[in-house]
């Protein structure tokens, strides 16, 4: 009999995957330079961390996984949201 799959190995999640890591890395970089360009004000705090808390969490998820790609991607975004919360400090 041959081994059973892992669900992260079907190819839909891991298309959901992909989206998901490139939405939130985007979504958290995006809001590092806006606050950097426009100001920390513009940055509204309840969506911010609940990004915020997806990344780290996503980020758990790849590092079980040892997904090579999803490990960098979620640090990244992680960083953009510390480097948000030191600019929204340094005002």
């Amino acid at each position: 009999m041959p081994p059973q799959r892992r669900a992260s190995d079907r190819k839909s999640v891991q298309v959901i995957g992909w989206i998901a890591c490139l939405a939130l890395a985007g979504s958290l970089t995006y809001t590092f330079v806006r606050a950097l360009v426009e100001g920390p004000e513009q940055v509204d705090p309840l969506f911010f961390a609940m990004q915020t808390l997806a990344s780290l969490l996503f980020l758990v998820y790849s590092l079980r996984l040892k997904n090579r790609i999803f490990v960098p991607a979620n640090t990244v975004a992680l960083v953009n949201a510390v480097g948000t919360l030191v600019v929204a400090g340094a005002h």
